[in-house]
């Protein structure tokens, strides 16, 4: 079975066929700067050198044939399976599910919680539709893994007749991540494979903490919308409710701006003034600037705190786990978050730490909890899901 999975962006779009019989990459593709005169097409079928273009790729319709002409040189669309996306939120629906209008209609009602991830994916289905009619376009929803997190965990404060006639409440996100690193770790790191407990920690552009006991999300930072929780690039993260409603009054702002704020001015980019990438943020704190270090600083305070809150919840942790672009990559930021937690049995070892190059145990032996850097692969999760909803159609 062949499943092309696809991940648009904001100005971007890829893509990997898998073959879910042996669990290899097929063919994968990229595509930068969409909108632009110069846009960036890169692409390669396994065991062949990627090719590079620079091309004009006005809009995603134009991104997307782009991939699939490229595909069709060795492989015939009609043997793919199935187009899978790991989308972001629909009122009322998570799971893995069929694109139907139905589930469309439901992510449009909630475009305002998340509308650069939602718009993004609509536009990029819709796109799938209308080149490949007969070709099904299933979706894991990135709340899934956190369905089974508990009320008290999921309810906010408000009159319970908001969470009933419109759904406010936590969510969650980063799902298909977080359920890579609570499968990856039990399988090839942990000895026990009950009450096994994992702080997930998926740090990047966009970023989320995930308390996992047994292979189940229990709580996690993002709550209705992936705009709460950390600080993310340019995302607020936490924010108290009536200090927004301060801001709005003070400075006339209505609904429309105080959301592209929100969404576009804050967070680390917010803080720092500088930009939303902690590569850009590392290099100007050792340049001495002083609201860089703030936009770091602030950002491994948030972590550090859900991290003590989640070992709170899971009684202790067996595993801190660090993936995501900045996780992954950054002994900087690792080490900043996990400094003076000695006593809670989390002690870092900054020579493995700062070695790293990409996967491994990065706890010193004295610490209780082990410490890892694992990059993740939420295609896998997603192509396995989708051949699970499949399989399971074909039995109805």
């Amino acid at each position: 079975m062949k499943i092309l999975i696809a991940n648009p962006g904001s100005t971007s779009y890829k893509c990997k066929l898998m073959d879910m019989d042996s669990g290899k990459s097929l063919f994968h593709a990229a595509v930068e700067r969409i909108g632009d005169s110069e846009g960036i097409f890169r692409n390669g079928f396994s065991g062949e050198t990627e090719r590079e273009t620079f091309i004009p790729i006005p809009n995603y319709q134009t991104a997307i044939k782009l991939t699939l002409d490229s595909l069709a040189k060795k492989i015939d669309f009609r043997d793919v399976a199935a187009v899978g996306f790991k989308v972001v939120l629909a009122k009322g629906i998570s799971g893995c599910v069929e694109l139907t209008d139905d589930v469309l209609k439901a992510m449009r009602e909630y475009l305002p919680l998340a509308p650069v991830h939602n718009q993004i994916y609509l536009t990029a289905i819709q796109t799938f539709k209308e080149l490949n009619q007969d070709v099904p376009l299933i979706g894991l929803f990135e709340t899934s893994f956190h369905s089974q997190i508990p009320a008290e965990a999921f309810l906010y404060g408000i009159p319970f007749e908001f969470f009933e006639k419109y759904g406010i409440r936590k969510y969650g996100f980063h799902g298909a991540s977080h359920r890579f690193i609570s499968e990856y770790v039990k399988e090839k790191y942990a000895n026990q494979t009950k009450n096994l407990r994992i702080i997930s920690c998926h740090l990047g552009g966009s970023s989320s903490v995930c308390a996992i006991k047994n292979g189940i999300s229990v709580d996690t930072s993002m709550g209705m919308s992936p705009q709460s929780g950390l600080l993310n690039a340019t995302r607020v993260g936490d924010l108290d409710s009536f200090g927004l409603l301060y801001l709005m009054e003070k400075e006339n702002l209505t609904i429309e701006e105080a959301r592209k704020m929100l969404i576009s001015n804050g967070g680390v980019k917010g803080i720092s003034g500088i930009s939303g990438d902690f590569r850009d943020i590392e290099k100007a704190m050792l340049e001495g600037n002083d609201r860089a270090k703030f936009a770091f600083d602030t950002f491994a305070y948030y972590v550090k705190r859900y991290i003590g809150e989640y070992l709170a919840i899971l009684n202790g942790a067996d595993f801190i786990v660090f993936t995501g672009g900045l996780g992954q990559n950054s002994p900087t930021m690792r080490s900043r978050i996990l400094s003076g937690m000695e006593n809670l049995g989390i002690v870092l070892n900054s020579e493995k730490n700062e070695a790293i190059t990409s996967e491994g145990v990065i706890s010193d032996k004295t610490s209780r909890i082990k410490i890892l850097a694992v990059p993740t692969n939420e295609e896998l999760i997603v192509a396995r899901s989708v051949k699970e909803f499949l399989e399971n159609r074909s039995r109805q």
